[in-house]
């Protein structure tokens, strides 16, 4: 059975999410001209997604690079915490 503070913070982040959402399909339909629409179309495809995936809250796959930067800082940062907790 779910908690009350549960259930308010279940709550809380679905409104927060919905505001989100609002919010940037606001800032996506404020792109009007051609060139704007374009220039929208390359940024979405440069991290291969789309508008819908961007709305619907789907993150885009990370760059071959970012992907890497973010595992050696995972793996850097287990090292630490290893470190850390080891007692020596």
């Amino acid at each position: 059975m779910t908690s009350l503070f549960g259930l308010r913070t279940a709550l809380r982040a679905r409104r927060q999410e919905r505001r989100r959402r609002q919010r940037l399909r606001r800032e996506l339909l404020s792109y009007r001209t051609p060139s704007e629409r374009q220039e929208l179309e390359a940024i979405l495809y440069r991290y291969d997604t789309t508008i819908e995936e961007v709305v619907a809250g789907h993150e885009p796959p990370l760059a071959t690079a970012e992907y890497a930067a973010e595992e050696a800082w995972q793996e850097a940062w287990d090292e630490i915490v290893l470190d850390l907790t080891s007692g020596d």
